[in-house]
């Protein structure tokens, strides 16, 4: 799995190709989380638009990245996921803590 990384202000864009689930793309998208958070980043956009399918494993590493910037006074915003991303959302109610936002220029506009 790649996952493309860039800065808009201060907001990083994360953009992951694939599939987000058990096998190692979680471990990738955890090291960029924790790559980001290190290098000082508080706001964080995971652009979706390339995501073809998350499980479990793919959303736990999204809110364990929600807890960390959360308890640095930072967010994550999620964007442009597809009927399938969208669905597992909205089923596993992430849609209530996680905001989505149709592409990544609304989700880098919405931080305060």
């Amino acid at each position: 799995m790649e996952i493309g990384v860039e800065r808009r202000g201060e907001v990083t864009v994360l953009r992951p190709r694939g599939e987000l689930k058990v096998g190692g793309p979680d471990l990738v998208l955890r090291a960029a989380f924790d790559r980001a958070i290190e290098q000082g980043s508080r706001r964080i956009v995971l652009d979706l638009g390339e995501v073809h399918f998350v499980d479990s494993s793919g959303l736990g590493e999204m809110v364990a990245a929600l807890k960390k910037l959360r308890a640095g006074q930072g967010d994550l915003k999620l964007a442009a996921a597809n009927r399938r991303v969208t669905e597992t959302l909205r089923i596993t109610q992430l849609v209530r803590v996680l905001e989505v936002h149709d592409d990544a220029a609304g989700a880098v506009a919405a931080f305060p």
